[in-house]
């Protein structure tokens, strides 16, 4: 007889392996994800995803100190059978799919989770009544052979009475530890992760979701877009975009959610930092915000005839959402904090976002120099949420005053932004001086150096003057 190699991985491998490359606020994420899949499960029959009150009644609460980790929720808990045969393993089976629009795909997020925090568990379920406990004991990575978990039906009636689940991590890794260990450490990064969930969760939270860390609660970052009340044809609207790709389908806006920056803007560098980390392309999947507020080459931005990002496009914005019963169909990252590029969807979408985009930092650069002039338009516009902008045509047509047309097997609202009257080019005249020197000239101009005026403003005074005196033929 033959003789066999072993090929088995080691259970400190796979381990190892699984979690070394997931940052731990992400790993915390994925529990959330685990949450939110379970609401989905319960709900299937019952609301549509688009309800904005999907999530109402529903919550997550973590608990965080240096000897464990908890999360608790009311998300309806694991059936039984799904303990049995799946929700365990490391890895999803061929043989496991509801057809539902959740964002798991691989089957290792909950597993990942608890073995990147901690070397024991426990969960405790419940589910249409059946009540149960699984067990991960501190060594079973040491024992190489057992991969299965004990199953504990339990009665206690007060325990998850509405249904839902807890785990519970002990034996917290030292690196782990090490960020929890002292109360400025954990505040920080508490800080760091309630930041993180407001950016993934956002829509979530807004659908009614509630989600607490150490009993603080997590608000949503809400975003939106400016749109001219105006029926008129020419006026300050987002570019908008629809298509269905099989069981795949893609809401698509962008536009201006604040107007492009003044000169004013321009000298406080603090506030255009500001206003930059509210700029750029935020990228959806099921709920579940996987890319935000991204300005690089992975959205669109400095390829393909589109600039790259720069402080004078701050007030653009634009939000893709993907949507499917089939989440491996998805174009998302297994980490969840990305796009997989070599999706064939999101190569045909990414288009389209340069498309939008292109219209928008086009009417920027038309504008640059005249911003008194644009804000007559800007200014005129109303901030509207984007839900309103990525329901159905019909839904949309019918609140923001804009009519789709068939593209290349979508929907496409193309808005007819404001040109400028004066065809000269005009430029930005931007440059540094002592801030001394400056208020010389407020005295020297107003007989007042503590006049309120920007350096723009000064600057431009003393071109205008100059400019006159060149046009009179005047000497130097």
């Amino acid at each position: 007889m033959a003789k066999k190699a072993n090929g088995a991985p080691t259970k400190e491998f796979f381990v190892g392996m699984l979690t070394r490359d997931i940052e731990l606020s992400d790993a915390i994420l994925d529990l959330l994800d685990n949450c939110l899949d379970g609401v989905v499960r319960q709900k299937k029959d019952i609301d549509k995803r688009s309800d904005m009150n999907y999530y109402s009644g529903y919550y997550s609460h973590i608990t965080i100190d240096e000897r464990r980790f908890v999360v608790e929720d009311n998300c309806g808990g694991i059936p039984l059978e799904i303990a049995e045969k799946y929700a365990f393993r490391m890895g999803r089976s061929s043989e496991k799919s509801d057809d539902l629009p959740t964002v798991g795909i691989y089957g290792i997020g909950m597993k990942r989770a608890i073995f990147k925090i901690g070397r024991s568990a426990s969960v405790i379920t419940r589910n249409n009544g059946v009540l149960y406990k699984v067990t991960i004991p501190q060594n079973w990575v040491d024992l190489e052979d057992e991969w299965d978990f004990s199953i504990d039906e339990m009665s206690n009636a007060e325990e998850l009475k509405a249904g839902g689940t807890r785990i519970e991590i002990e034996n917290i890794n030292k690196g782990v530890v090490e960020n929890w260990n002292t109360e400025d450490k954990m505040n920080n990064f508490i800080d760091r992760l309630i930041k993180s969930i407001k950016q993934s969760y956002s829509f979530i939270i807004q659908k009614g979701f509630s989600i607490k860390i150490n009993d603080r609660p997590v608000s949503a970052l809400p975003i939106q877009l400016l749109i001219a009340s105006t029926s008129e044809s020419v006026a300050i609207k987002p570019f908008l975009y629809k298509q269905i790709f099989g069981d795949v389908s893609v809401s698509l806006a962008v536009g201006f959610y604040a107007p492009p920056p003044s000169l004013a803007d321009i000298d406080d560098e603090n506030e255009l930092k500001r206003y930059s980390s509210e700029a750029g392309w935020t990228i959806v999947c099921n709920d579940r915000v996987v890319v935000y507020n991204d300005k690089s080459h992975l959205t669109g931005w400095g390829e393909a005839g589109i600039p790259q990002y720069h402080t004078q496009f701050v007030g653009i914005r634009g939000i893709v959402i993907f949507e499917s019963n089939s989440p491996k169909n998805l174009p998302m990252t297994t980490t969840k904090r990305g796009v997989d590029t070599s999706s064939a969807i999101y190569a045909v979408v990414k288009d389209r976002m340069r498309q939008g985009l292109k219209m928008f930092t086009d009417y920027t650069n038309k504008w640059k120099g005249q911003t008194e002039k644009e804000r007559a338009y800007s200014a005129a516009a109303k901030s509207i949420s984007v839900e309103k902008l990525i329901g159905t045509q019909k839904e949309v047509e019918e609140v923001v005053s804009v009519q789709f047309r068939q593209n290349r097997g979508g929907l496409v609202f193309n808005p007819s932004l404001p040109k400028p009257s004066n065809a000269k080019p005009y430029r930005i005249i931007r440059f540094s001086k002592d801030l001394e020197d400056i208020l010389d000239i407020v005295e020297y101009f107003y007989k007042d150096r503590t006049h309120q005026i920007s350096p723009s403003q000064v600057g431009e005074r003393c071109f205008d003057i100059v400019l006159a005196k060149a046009k009179n033929g005047e000497g130097e």
